[in-house]
């Protein structure tokens, strides 16, 4: 679901947010190249997110390109990349799979840059996805083989929440983000529901640093989330979960 820059500019405005990371994705309808294009204008707070999907071989064997994961590693303008597992019918966690993720999971883990992988529910409107394959245990595997890279499980894993919360405590490498967990505004019940799972996830996690904000943005309104997000955290967590992990992560 693609929306424009200026218009996510102008709603970061409205929620007070500085700086956004914008995905690219077959999901999204928009490659990585036209995400680079469409928000040049707002470099200074518009943050690329890279995607690849794997292709299939004349054998039959799944691979991503290793030339454009390393461009794309290490290009100066993208701080991320996003796998769609869910969606794309792949375990993180095969071996054939994980021989086919080595070179863009090494190139990032060298640029320093994290992998995101989307988990857990998927977007209602998009057809044909897989829940097996987007439970968030598989990116167990993923972080143990690959321990100098940073991994974000996208939406906490939801409903998976304490299987998410598990992998990033055992992992120092893996983080959530609380991204799309509403389709607009939070209603109350919404609200009570976000409460619930993030406390659900922070037992498990503890004091860690370990959880991100996003919105999913143009699913999720981000005004409202920003609002559900204040109402929830405070003091130090709340610098941490708004902004200062990312930074870290990210950067930025």
């Amino acid at each position: 679901m693609p929306g424009r820059a200026v218009d996510l500019v102008k709603s970061m405005d409205r929620a007070h947010i500085d700086k956004a990371l914008v995905f690219a994705g077959r999901l999204n309808g928009i490659s990585t190249q036209e995400v680079l294009e469409e928000t040049k204008p707002f470099r200074d707070r518009l943050k690329v997110v890279a995607s690849m999907s794997p292709s299939i071989t004349y054998d039959g064997v799944s691979q991503f390109d290793p030339s454009l994961a390393r461009e794309l590693a290490n290009h100066r303008d993208v701080v991320a990349m996003k796998f769609y597992p869910g969606y794309e019918h792949w375990y993180p966690s095969d071996n054939g799979m994980e021989l086919a993720l080595y070179i863009p999971l090494t190139s990032l883990a060298e640029a320093g840059k994290p992998a995101i992988f989307h988990s857990g529910d998927t977007f209602s409107k998009a057809g044909g996805a897989k829940l097996k394959y987007a439970m968030p245990i598989h990116l167990d595997d993923v972080a143990v083989n690959f321990p100098k890279l940073k991994i974000v499980i996208a939406h906490m894993g939801f409903p998976w929440v304490k299987e998410a919360a598990e992998v990033c405590y055992k992992n120092k490498n893996v983080y959530a983000d609380v991204s799309g967990f509403v389709y607009d505004v939070f209603t109350p019940q919404d609200e009570k529901n976000f409460q619930d799972n993030v406390h659900e996830f922070l037992k498990i996690t503890g004091s860690e640093p370990k959880l991100l904000f996003g919105s999913d943005w143009p699913i999720s309104n981000q005004t409202s989330y920003v609002q559900t997000c204040l109402n929830l955290f405070g003091g130090t967590m709340k610098e941490s979960f708004l902004h200062g992990l990312a930074e870290e992560l990210f950067n930025v």
